[in-house]
C-alpha cells in the first residue's frame, strides 16, 4: 500500500541560513517561523508475518528506484481491530486510486520512498518489475546491538558541544572502564572478545590464553595489553567517551502512519502529545518517562542537540515490534527534522543517552539555541545529457566530498572559539558551517546554489585562525590522512603534521575536548613475575627453503601498510573496510596455497623465533629484524593463526614445565 506522505507544520524560533547577492551565507534570527516535518519520509511499516527472523526492529529494503526502511509492525492485527466484522471485505484506497483489501496489506509506505515517480513511471510498470523478481526486495541492512554492551561511543563533535563544567561526570564511565581494563582480567578478556576482527590479533591472544593460562604473564601479552589499553585511552582523548547510550534508528509517528493508511487523520494519533520544550519519543532502550539527549551524525552545533521525553503508550507494545534499537519520534508539532539537519527515516539514526549531565545540557540547548533551518536555494543550473555536463557534475560532487570534512573541522574550531571569545561571528559560523556540512553530504541527491569550497575558504579566512590558534586536542584528532607506501614515509608525515599543529596551539583556549585531552589515566603494567617468550615457545626444526618464510614476511609487510593507512583515517569508511577485509582474506588464501604441502609447524616456529628474537642466533640479527617482522608481530601471529590454527598452537607450550 503506497499513500501520500503528510507534512506537519509548526511555528517556533529558528535561525535561517541563506545567501545574499554576493553568494555568501547569511544568518537571520526569526522568533516565529514555520518548520515542517515530512512525517513518514523514507519509512515503511512491514507486517510481522513477513519480517525476517534474523533482523532486529527494521530492514532497509531496495528495489527498482525504491529505498525504504521497513519497521516491524503487526499491520494485520491493527486492521482486524479497526475493521472488526468488515475485515474480510474492507478496502482502502492508495495514492494511485487502487482499492486494496486490508487483509492483503503486508507493507505500507509513501511516495517519498518510490523514486520512480520522478520519471513519470506508472505503478503498473514498476509492479511488473516486482513480478519479474518474484516480488523480492533486497535487504540492505538491519539494526545491530552495540558490541560494547549497554554503552556506546560518542564522537568528539558531540563532546565538544557539552558543558565544560560537566566533563568530570561525562567522562566518569569511560575512566572507570579504562581502570577496569587494566585491573580486572575478565573485563579485558571481554573487551577482546567483543572487539576481535580480521584486522587485529585479539582472537589470537584469547586462543593463547586458553591454550596456556600462564601466557597472560608473558612479556608479550602484558605488552599487548598495555598497548591495547593505551590505544583505547587515546581513542577516548579523541572524544570517543562511552555512555549508557546507543545509536537508535528513527521511525516517525508510526501509529499516525497506520491511521493515515486507512484514511484516518494522522493528526489524531493518541500515542504522542506535543510538548513545549521537548519532543516526545518512544524507545524500549530506556525507561518510561525518562528524559533523553540525542545527537545525529554529523553533529556540529549545540543548535542540533535534541531533548526527548520517552513516553510509553499501550499501542506501541501492541502493534509494533521495535525492540531496543528503534526510536519512534513524534513528528506532529515538533521541529525534529530541522533540529537534526534535515534528517529523514530511511535508516537514519540518533545517538541517544540518559546520562544526567548530558540530558540537562540538552534541555538547556533546546530551550536556548534555536533550530537552524537551511534556506540556501536549490541549484538553478540545467544540465544536458552530454559528456561535458557529466564531467561538470562529477567535479562538483568531488569538490563537495572535500567540503564535508573541511566544514565539519572548521565548525568544531568555531565551536571552540565560542567558549573563549565574545564575537558573535563564531557562533554564527558554527551554524552556517553546520548547514554547509549537510549541504555537502546531500550534494549527491540535490544541488544547492552555492560554491561550497569558496564559501568555506572565505569563512576560514575570517575566523582569524593564525591569531586565535588551535586547541590542544587538535594534535590527536587532526591526522595526516594521506596514504603512505612505506613505514618511513608514514611516520615522517605524522610527525610533521603534529609539529605543524603544535606550532599553532594556543594553550589558553578552553573547551570540553581540551578538558578530556588533559585527563591522565595510569596504564603502567606491572613487570612483576613476567615471563619471557622463551618460556612458551617450542622449537621445531624448519625444513623449508628460506624463500617461503621470506614470502610470508613480505605479504605481511605489504598488508601492514594498508592496515595502518586505514586505521589512520579519521572517517569510518565502509567501502575501505570491506576492501581491506577482502584483501586480508585473499592474502590468507594465497598463503594457504603456499603452505599447503609444507611443514607448517616448523615454518611457523621459525617465523615466531625470528619475530621475537628468542634464540641467540636470532638475537644477533636484531638490527636487521627490528626493521622487518619484529614490528609486525601482532599481525604475524594473526596471519599464522588464520593460515593453520593447529600448527600455530603447536608452537606454544600448554604449561610451564
Amino acid at each position: 500500500l503506497i499513500v501520500k506522505d503528510v507534512d506537519s507544520l509548526w511555528d517556533t524560533k529558528v535561525l535561517t541560513v541563506g545567501i545574499d547577492d554576493k553568494e555568501q551565507c547569511t544568518i537571520e534570527k526569526k522568533d516565529k517561523y514555520q518548520v515542517k516535518n515530512t512525517m513518514f519520509d523514507g519509512q515503511a511499516l512491514i507486517d510481522s508475518s513477513i519480517f525476517p527472523e534474523y533482523a532486529d526492529g527494521y530492514v532497509l529494503l531496495r528495489h527498482h528506484m525504491t529505498k525504504v526502511a521497513a519497521f516491524n509492525t503487526n499491520i494485520q492485527l491493527f486492521m482486524r481491530d479497526q475493521f472488526g466484522n468488515d475485515y474480510d471485505n474492507a478496502t482502502v484506497r492508495d495514492m494511485f486510486g487502487r482499492n486494496v483489501r486490508v487483509k492483503d496489506i503486508r507493507l505500507i509506505t509513501t511516495d517519498n520512498a518510490i523514486k520512480w515517480l520522478k520519471f513519470n513511471v506508472s505503478f503498473d510498470t514498476w509492479a511488473s518489475w516486482l513480478k519479474k523478481n518474484d516480488y523480492q526486495f533486497g535487504i540492505v541492512k538491519t539494526s545491530h546491538p552495540s558490541k560494547l554492551g549497554d554503552v556506546q561511543r560518542m564522537s568528539y563533535q558531540m563532546m565538544n558541544a557539552l558543558d565544560i563544567d560537566s566533563m568530570d561526570s561525562v567522562c566518569a564511565t569511560t575512566i572507570k572502564y579504562i581502570k577496569d581494563l587494566k585491573e580486572k582480567d575478565e573485563v579485558f578478556f571481554d573487551y577482546l572478545e567483543k572487539n576481535k576482527n580480521f584486522a587485529n590479533d585479539y582472537e589470537v591472544l584469547l586462543a593463547l590464553k586458553e591454550h596456556n593460562p600462564y601466557f597472560t604473564r608473558s612479556t608479550y601479552f602484558r605488552r599487548r595489553k598495555s598497548d591495547i589499553i593505551s590505544a583505547y585511552l587515546i581513542n577516548f582523548k579523541c572524544g570517543h567517551g562511552i555512555q549508557n547510550a546507543d545509536n537508535l534508528t528513527i521511525v516517525g509517528s508510526p501509529y499516525a502512519m497506520l491511521l493515515h493508511s486507512i484514511g484516518e487523520s494522522a493528526f489524531d494519533d493518541p500515542t504522542f502529545e506535543t510538548e513545549v520544550d521537548c519532543i516526545q519519543c518512544y524507545t524500549e532502550r530506556f525507561g518510561n518517562n525518562e528524559y533523553l539527549a540525542e545527537f545525529r551524525n554529523p553533529f556540529n552545533s549545540r543548535n542540533n542537540l535534541g531533548y526527548l521525553h520517552n513516553h510509553y503508550h499501550e499501542y506501541f507494545g501492541k502493534y509494533f515490534n521495535f525492540g531496543k534499537l528503534i526510536i519512534a519520534i513524534n513528528m506532529i508539532g515538533t521541529d525534529f527534522q530541522d533540529r537534526n539537519n534535515g534528517s529523514d527515516q530511511d535508516s537514519d539514526s540518533i545517538y541517544t543517552t540518559n546520562q544526567t549531565d548530558i540530558v540537562k545540557h540538552a534541555e538547556y540547548c533546546y530551550k536556548n539555541y534555536p533550530t537552524i533551518v537551511n534556506k540556501i536555494p536549490k541549484d538553478k543550473n540545467i544540465y544536458n545529457y552530454d559528456m561535458k555536463d557529466f564531467a561538470e557534475v562529477d567535479n562538483k560532487l568531488a569538490a563537495a566530498q572535500l567540503a564535508i570534512g573541511e566544514s565539519s573541522n572548521l565548525a568544531q574550531l568555531c565551536l571552540t572559539y565560542t567558549y573563549n571569545y565574545d564575537d558573535e561571528k563564531y557562533y554564527n559560523y558554527v551554524c552556517i558551517l553546520s548547514v554547509l556540512a549537510q549541504v555537502a553530504i546531500d550534494n549527491a541527491k540535490r544541488k544547492f546554489d552555492i560554491d561550497l569550497n569558496k564559501e568555506i575558504a572565505r569563512i576560514k579566512v575570517d575566523m582569524d585562525i593564525e591569531k586565535n590558534g588551535l586547541p590542544q586536542f587538535w594534535i590527536l584528532t587532526k591526522k595526516d590522512k594521506r596514504k603512505a607506501r612505506t613505514d618511513k614515509i608514514r611516520k615522517e608525515r605524522q610527525q610533521k603534521n603534529k609539529e605543524k599543529i603544535r606550532k599553532k596551539i594556543n594553550n589558553e583556549l578552553t573547551c570540553p575536548m581540551n578538558e578530556i585531552y588533559k585527563i591522565s589515566v595510569d596504564n603502567t603494567s606491572s613487570a612483576k613475575n613476567s615471563l619471557g617468550m622463551d618460556k612458551f615457545w617450542i622449537k621445531h626444526e624448519n625444513t623449508e627453503n628460506w624463500k617461503i618464510p621470506k614470502k610470508i614476511e613480505a605479504f605481511i609487510k605489504e598488508y601492514s601498510i594498508d592496515l595502518f593507512n586505514y586505521n589512520s583515517s579519521e572517517d569510518e569508511n565502509e567501502n575501505e573496510y570491506f576492501l581491506l577485509k577482502e584483501n586480508y582474506e585473499q592474502m590468507i588464501k594465497d598463503l594457504r596455497k603456499l603452505t599447503a604441502t609444507r611443514n607448517n609447524v616448523g615454518l611457523f616456529s621459525w617465523l615466531i623465533n625470528r619475530a621475537f628474537l628468542i634464540t641467540p642466533e636470532q638475537k644477533q640479527n636484531k638490527g636487521v629484524l627490528l626493521a622487518k617482522t619484529n614490528k609486525n608481530r601482532a599481525l604475524l601471529l594473526k596471519v599464522l593463526y588464520d593460515i593453520d590454527t593447529k600448527s600455530f598452537l603447536k608452537c606454544f607450550r600448554v604449561d610451564l614445565t
